[in-house]
This record gives structure tokens, sequence and C-alpha cells, in this order.
């Protein structure tokens, strides 16, 4: 295991006894506080907060912890708020939850099953493990991606024993469209349509 789990767990794991991963799985989703995946007609300096949802698969969890890489939207969005949240079947933070400038890396809520410390999730349980808030920077048109993933060094996804799962779990991303205002693509036509005026008659 990675040395996010191997202490702070390991004893657990050790009680609780390994079960086979092949076929365990989870998915990882980015959901803004809308409740989408897609996020669109936010204006500059507004805020935008991402929920970051472990669900568990058919070998269940005892938790996770994940980066969200933002590099995708750098110059466009800003990070200005970012937390773990364990509670309820998870209810432990393991490490610091950090920016590097481009992800925010060890989201994590996890459970000590075996020690009494949570109850983990069952099959199609969720649980957020933690959010993301950004600012709105500058309105550039285009589609921005933010992932998420267990590439972190301290990062990784557990079965409800404690098996490492990455590796069979989905990571879905969330996406920040940015579409100009009809008043500014106006503005925009009309401003190439000016230069373009000008050029000619430089050229005649």
């Amino acid at each position: 295991m990675r040395k996010f789990f191997a202490v702070a767990l390991g004893s657990a794991v050790a009680l609780a006894g390994f079960a086979g991963a092949a076929n365990a799985s989870a998915t990882i989703d980015l959901i803004w506080a809308d409740g989408s995946t897609e996020i669109m007609g936010v204006d500059p300096s507004d805020t935008i907060t991402l929920s970051v949802i472990l669900t568990a698969g058919v070998e269940g969890s005892s938790g996770a912890g994940v980066s969200v890489d933002y590099i995708g939207a750098l110059g466009k969005l800003s990070v200005i708020a970012f937390s773990s949240t364990a509670g309820g079947p998870l209810p432990l933070t393991l490490g610091s939850t950090i920016d590097t400038g481009s992800r925010v890396e060890n989201i994590n809520s996890v459970a000590l099953i075996s020690l009494g410390l949570g109850t983990g999730l069952q099959d199609g349980e969720s649980h957020q493990l933690g959010t993301v808030t950004f600012h709105k920077d500058v309105l550039v048109a285009g589609d921005f991606e933010i992932r998420v993933d267990a590439n972190g060094a301290t990062d990784a996804v557990l079965d409800f024993d404690g098996n490492e799962i990455q590796d069979t779990t989905t990571f879905n991303s969330a996406f920040l469209i940015n579409v100009p205002e009809p008043g500014a693509l106006s503005m925009l036509i009309l401003g190439l349509g000016g230069l373009s005026l000008v050029g000619r008659g430089r050229r005649s």
C-alpha cells in the first residue's frame, strides 16, 4: 500500500484480512453545486464549487484519497478554497490536503472499520470526499476539463477490506463551458469587420 494508508490503516487491514480485489471497482465523480458535471454561464469574479464524490462498487469501500487536476482550466479558474469532508460512514481524514498550483491532492475520507471508526460504504452507496472552490478569473470561449485521479503520491481508492482498487475505478471529469455573451460576440464581429475595412483602405 502507498504511505497514505500504510501506517494508519495497516493494523486495521491486518485484522480484517485481505479479499481479492480483481472484480472490485468504484466511481469517483466531480459534481458542480447544481448537480451536473458541466457548468456554463459563469461570469468573471463568480465562485463555483466542485464536490468530489466516491461511489462504492460491488466490493464496497473503506474510503479513498484522490486528486483534482485543474491544469486544463489554468488561467480561467483559480483555487480559493478546498477541503476533505470526512463524516458519517467515512469519518476520518489522513494527512493534509494541498494545492500544488495545478492539482489539489489528497482529498480523502476513510474508515477504520475493524476498529469501529466508521462503517464504510456498501455497493452503490456514495460519500463526498471533499470540495474544491474556484474563482472565475476571465471569460475565454471554449470547453475546459477538470480531471480527478489517484495519481498523487498519497492517493489510493480502497475496497471494504482495504485493498487498493484504483486500477479498476472509474474517474469522471467535470467541465467548464465558456460561451461569450451575445453582445460581446457582436462587438468582436464588428471589431474584426472594422479591422478588415481598415486593411482594405490601406491596400487601395
